[in-house]
C-alpha cells in the first residue's frame, strides 16, 4: 500500500511474524505446550477482572503464539477442561481462546 506521496506504509511486526517457539522459564513453549495460568503477573500481581479470579491456577494448551504491531508476543490458549475444546463443529459448542503474555504463564512438563 502506498501514501499519495509515494511512501510506503510502515507497520511494524508486519515483517516479523510470530516466532514457532520461545523460551519461559528455562522451557521452551510452542504451540501444543501445557502450561499453568498465572493471570497477572504482567501487571505486577494485580488482578484485572473476575476472568483473571476465575483462570488462576488452570491448566492449559498453548493453540499457537500471535505477535501484535507493536511485537508484543501473545499466547493463543484454551483450557484442558474446556467442553470445546476438542468439538468437531464450533458453530454447536465453541472453545474459548484466551490470550496471555508470556509472564503470565507457567509451562509444565509432561509429567504435570
Amino acid at each position: 500500500m502506498s501514501l499519495a506521496n509515494g511512501n510506503d506504509w510502515v507497520f511494524p511486526g508486519e515483517d516479523y511474524p510470530p516466532p514457532e517457539m520461545i523460551t519461559i522459564a528455562g522451557r521452551q513453549v510452542r504451540a501444543g505446550t501445557r502450561v499453568r495460568l498465572c493471570p497477572g503477573r504482567a501487571r505486577q500481581g494485580r488482578l484485572a477482572d473476575a476472568f483473571d479470579l476465575l483462570l488462576e491456577g488452570r491448566i492449559g494448551r498453548v493453540e499457537v503464539i500471535q505477535q501484535d504491531f507493536e511485537n508484543r508476543l501473545y499466547l493463543v490458549v484454551t483450557l484442558d477442561d474446556d467442553p470445546g475444546r476438542e468439538q468437531w463443529d464450533e458453530r454447536v459448542l465453541p472453545g474459548h481462546r484466551f490470550f496471555f503474555f508470556p509472564e503470565e504463564v507457567e509451562p509444565l512438563g509432561e509429567e504435570e
